[in-house]
């Protein structure tokens, strides 16, 4: 039984349900979950727009009375409302229970559509006061963070048609000295394979973790221009810079890097439409 939802485990979960590959009706079985990431609320979130949008709106089945409400307070319910069907049911004012707070609480960005860049300067402008007051980081660093997660962003709506993204992010710990953030961005569009195979110069692609692969490399794009496809490139950058770790997620594959250990892993994992990314970056050291 799967007992947290985060950039990994939820590929358990997906597993379990396998949703993209059945033909049968979805069941999400929240039932053990304990705790949930970022990671683990955009995933299952662009997950289950993209089962919805092929007309398999899936059924998540979330018992613990506890989780209910985090999951309220994260805005996660208020994103399913019409898209997916939740056992037992909800009374209808939890859906929206939270509304009113969204924004309230500094350390904290509640599941939120990205449908265009109309939402991006607040939710940037949070972000870089977060690294900067909370976790210590210069102004210059936390704006170039700033700047590679509105490239994740972006990347939802410019390269995918007729959907969108979803961001959500939390700073953990009590202790200044040991916060950390995950900020994560999910999308259930084509894909890297697909993006990457529309500009005729890459090479052929043969499996999603190559595409990965191949994606992460400086001026790698679906565009003929040079000066386009840094965005992944950035982010590793910044990974590596300020020893944090990221997720890379598409299609059938994933990529995984612990710059605290210098190591990346690459690895096949159930198939989901899209792209979901999720950074974690610790207190900047003194």
């Amino acid at each position: 039984m799967v007992t947290k939802l985060d950039a990994t485990s939820i590929d358990e979960l997906l597993r379990q349900s396998n949703p993209f590959t059945s033909t049968t009706a979805c069941v999400f079985d929240l039932g053990g979950i304990k705790f949930i990431s970022p990671a683990g609320l955009v995933v299952l979130t662009a997950a289950c727009h993209a089962l919805s949008a092929s007309g398999r709106g899936p059924v998540l089945i979330i018992n613990d009375t506890g989780v209910r409400s985090y999951l309220s307070r994260t805005a996660f319910f208020s994103t399913l409302d019409g898209v997916a069907t939740v056992q037992p049911p909800l009374l209808r004012p939890l859906t929206r229970a939270y509304e009113h707070l969204r924004g309230n609480n500094p350390l904290l960005i509640e599941v939120t559509k990205i449908a265009s860049g109309a939402a991006l300067p607040q939710l940037l402008d949070q972000v870089v006061d977060v690294l900067r007051y909370r976790l210590k980081y210069k102004k210059t660093e936390a704006f170039d963070i700033a700047t590679a997660i509105s490239e994740l962003a972006q990347n939802t709506f410019d390269h995918n048609e007729n959907t969108c993204g979803f961001l959500a992010m939390q700073v953990y710990g009590k202790v200044a000295k040991k916060r950390f953030l995950e900020i994560a961005v999910a999308d259930c569009g084509c894909g890297l394979a697909s993006t990457l195979a529309r500009n005729p110069k890459n090479p052929q692609i043969t499996s999603d973790v190559e595409a990965i692969r191949l994606a992460i490399q400086r001026g790698i794009s679906e565009h003929d221009d040079p000066t386009r496809g840094t965005g992944l490139y950035h982010l590793l950058e910044i990974t590596y810079k300020h020893l944090g770790s990221v997720q890379i997620r598409s299609g059938a594959g994933t990529a995984r890097f612990r710059m605290d250990q210098q190591k990346g892993w690459y690895l096949r994992v159930p198939r989901m439409p899209g792209v979901q990314v999720a950074l974690t970056l610790p207190t900047k050291a003194a």
